[in-house]
C-alpha cells in the first residue's frame, strides 16, 4: 500500500499531518511537498504526476473550501478513478462535497484513517485467501473496500 496526497498548497499542513499518521502506521505515502520538483511546469509537470501516481495504490485528497479552486486535485483524482484505485477523502472540516466526490469514503480524523489502512489490508488479505482457493469475487478489489469501509466510518 501506498497512499498519493492530494491537496490544494494552502492545505500543506493538514497534508503533512496525514503523511505523519500515515507513517505512524507503518504505511509508505508521497507528498509532493517533499520534492525537488516543483519547478517543472506544463507536460514535464503532469508527467512527474502521472509518474508519481502510478508508483502509489490508494489515492488520499484533502479537501477544503480551497480545495474548489485546484487545477491538480481534479487531475489527480481523475486519473486514480480510472486505474479504480481506491480513493478516499479527508475532510479538513465539514464541507459539502459536490456529488461526484461523495461516492468516496469521507474520513474525518485519525480514528478514520486508522480505519482506513486496517480495511484496506483486511480486503487485500481476504480477496487473496479467495483467491487460493478457487472462489472468484463477485467485486472489484476497490469496491469492496468502499464498502467495508463506509460501514465503519
Amino acid at each position: 500500500m501506498k497512499v498519493f496526497i492530494s491537496h490544494k498548497q494552502e492545505d500543506y499542513l493538514a497534508a503533512v499531518e496525514v503523511l505523519k499518521i500515515l507513517k505512524g502506521y507503518y504505511v509508505e505515502a508521497y507528498l509532493d511537498l517533499l520534492d525537488n520538483e516543483k519547478t517543472l511546469k506544463g507536460e514535464a509537470l503532469t508527467n512527474h504526476v502521472r509518474k508519481r501516481l502510478n508508483d502509489c495504490t490508494d489515492l488520499l485528497v484533502i479537501m477544503s473550501e480551497k480545495t474548489k479552486n485546484s487545477w491538480w486535485v481534479p487531475f489527480e483524482i481523475g486519473m486514480a478513478a480510472q486505474k479504480d484505485f481506491p480513493v478516499v477523502n479527508y475532510l479538513k472540516a465539514p464541507i459539502k462535497l459536490p456529488d461526484y466526490l461523495n461516492y468516496w469514503p469521507r474520513l474525518k480524523n485519525q480514528a478514520d484513517l486508522a480505519k482506513y489502512i486496517e480495511i484496506k489490508k483486511n480486503v487485500k488479505q481476504k480477496i487473496l485467501l479467495e483467491k487460493s482457493s478457487g472462489r472468484t469475487a463477485h467485486e472489484s478489489e476497490t469496491a469492496r473496500f468502499y464498502r467495508e469501509l463506509k460501514a465503519v466510518i
